[in-house]
């Protein structure tokens, strides 16, 4: 018996310092691109610029789309992981699923699937007043929509958070940097991809004195600090413009937010 239990720990030791191997030798390939394409690219192949904001709502849903199927895949993994390592066996083929198990995670980690917890609700990006909600406005500088079949001659696409300039503006919910930069109307933009094919947008922020905390590929916690409000772009004051899609169609960024 006790034979059989050195070799049954033998057999465990080899196994775990070929897992580890193959560890590193994956996140190795994934950092010098050989591995398998990414379903979430590399901060450096993202794209640095966009002719409209269409094109980058359209480019950022689908890196969203994308690491929801990652992070689906990463739970799973997780899940199968935990209900293994529970069970209380001495067979070398369980020990061998949970290093599979384990290396999958890994993989997916590496591929873009999302670390950072996720919450269930999101959070105000920035303190201060709503001076303009979402939705229809009589304002004639918005530009005319058609939101969820109806035409209407002027609509906010956003919500405008009026604060002190400078002041912190953190990311709502967990998610993945896909943009920073000026837009061709001087607006300097952060977008993020979230879980559930979320999009979020911010717009004027600060890139003079306090610039973007972020730089695309970044993957960001809930509540992390991604820049400052500022007054880039055509503005009449200091404030943040804060949009939301939902599998590319906007949405009433308060809708997320706890009640």
């Amino acid at each position: 018996m006790q034979t059989c239990n050195a070799l049954l720990r033998a057999s465990l030791t080899l196994c775990l310092a070929l897992f580890s191997a193959a560890v590193l030798a994956n996140v190795a390939n994934a950092d010098d691109g050989t591995s398998a394409p990414r379903a979430v690219p590399a901060a450096r192949s993202m794209p640095r610029t966009f002719s409209s904001y269409d094109d980058l709502i359209k480019y950022a849903t689908t890196i969203a789309a994308d690491q929801g199927a990652l992070d689906q895949q990463l739970g799973d993994a997780q899940a199968q992981l935990l209900a293994q390592l529970g069970v209380e066996s001495e067979r070398l083929a369980l020990v061998m699923k949970a290093a599979g198990l384990s290396r999958t995670e890994q993989e997916l980690a590496a591929a873009g699937a999302l670390s950072a917890p996720r919450t269930p609700s999101w959070q105000m990006p920035t303190i201060g007043e709503v001076t303009q909600p979402f939705g229809p406005t009589p304002l004639g500088v918005e530009p005319a929509r058609v939101y969820q079949g109806t035409s209407y001659p002027h609509f906010h696409d956003g919500v405008d958070i009026a604060g002190e300039w400078a002041a912190d503006i953190v990311a709502p919910a967990r998610g993945r940097v896909v943009f920073v930069g000026a837009m061709m109307d001087g607006a300097e933009v952060v977008v993020i991809a979230h879980d559930g094919g979320l999009v979020s947008m911010y717009a004027h922020l600060d890139n003079w004195a306090h610039p973007p905390t972020v730089a695309a590929g970044d993957e960001v916690a809930a509540g992390q600090k991604i820049g400052t409000v500022g007054m880039t772009g055509i503005v009449t004051g200091a404030h943040l413009h804060w949009a939301v899609w939902r599998n590319g169609e906007l949405i009433d960024p308060l809708s997320l937010l706890s009640s």
